[in-house]
């Protein structure tokens, strides 16, 4: 046991060095925010709901956004500009609000920006 302990000590400082150059590397590199367009199938009715829950939870972090209308299907079709990251929270939300809500599509667009 006495023989591991020096050998577990050796490996745990070469180890550190390396951590802390990745550490490093990740701090110097640019934030890239993905800009994505989601599309999102809600009843004509919800289609101002929709938009409004986007708009509160994204705030001005929501992007170019349309809203198609299908009278004969009664659906409106949202297409909302926003961070990749972000894409969880907002199904998330429409669908624990707007249950009958079908995502289609999520495309990258190339407005991609750095921070």
């Amino acid at each position: 046991m006495a023989s591991l302990l020096p050998h577990h000590l050796a490996s745990t400082l070469r180890i550190a060095p390396r951590a802390t150059r990745m550490a490093r590397a990740q701090q110097s590199k640019p934030v890239r925010h993905v800009t994505v367009q989601m599309a999102v199938r809600v009843a004509t009715r919800d289609a101002q709901l929709a938009r409004c829950l986007l708009h509160g939870l994204l705030g001005r972090a929501l992007g170019v956004h349309t809203i198609d209308f299908d009278r004969s299907r009664d659906l409106a079709c949202l297409h909302v500009e926003l961070e990749r990251a972000r894409v969880p929270d907002a199904m998330a939300l429409l669908i624990r609000t707007l249950p009958g809500a079908e995502f289609g599509t999520i495309r990258r667009l190339d407005r991609s920006r750095q921070r």
